[in-house]
């Protein structure tokens, strides 16, 4: 219950009754108790320090910087990082974000520079169509929990997909589909409120 955001969203706002979430609770999970002492659990849960934390998020988000860029490719290329990597510095490409795993690397790009990329490389996979939301943040948000999963939930509550999602604090860089692009724009600001 507590890693649903919904549910502690409305926790918070006291718009759940506190039986029916335990009888939600009790048919959903594998819970062997009774039903009353999950009501019990639930009144005992430390709201206040869950409503402090989430004035410390939300005091982080408030003079955040968010902003939107359309027509994003992902391109995936099957390779060692070691073999892309200095294949591609010599493409200059501006903008260019990169996430590396053990045998692949994912490069975002504007979608006109896609080609030059794919050009270089047989193993690769483009994923077009995509929008890039990029959230810029205090540094006081490198020490601070939850900042990640909040953004990431108030998308998820949207029904939105994430596609990619690069950290390099402060910033964190979301992409998602292009129609979806409006409506987690939407979300993500109403963090900043």
């Amino acid at each position: 219950m507590w890693a649903d955001p919904a549910i502690m969203r409305n926790l918070q706002r006291k718009l759940i009754n506190n039986r029916a979430l335990a009888k939600y609770l009790l048919s959903h999970y594998t819970l062997e108790t009774s039903l009353d002492s999950v009501i019990s659990s639930i009144r005992r849960f430390p709201m206040d320090d869950y409503n402090e934390e989430k004035k410390s998020l939300q005091e982080i988000f408030k003079d955040s910087v968010v902003s939107t860029s359309n027509n994003i490719a992902c391109i995936t290329i099957r390779q060692p990082p070691a073999d892309v990597l200095p294949r591609l510095h010599e493409l200059e490409l501006p903008g260019v974000r990169l996430v590396t795993g053990n045998d692949k690397i994912k490069i975002l790009v504007k979608h006109a520079l896609a080609s030059k990329v794919t050009a270089l490389f047989k193993k690769a996979d483009v994923v077009e169509h995509l929008s890039e939301i990029s959230v810029t943040v205090g540094e006081e948000a490198i020490g601070t929990k939850g900042v990640l999963a909040t953004i990431a939930s108030e998308i998820a509550l949207a029904n939105i997909n994430i596609h990619e999602l690069l950290v390099c604090p402060p910033q964190f860089f979301i992409y998602v589909e292009e129609k979806d692009i409006v409506k987690a724009h939407e979300r993500v600001l109403s963090l900043t409120e």
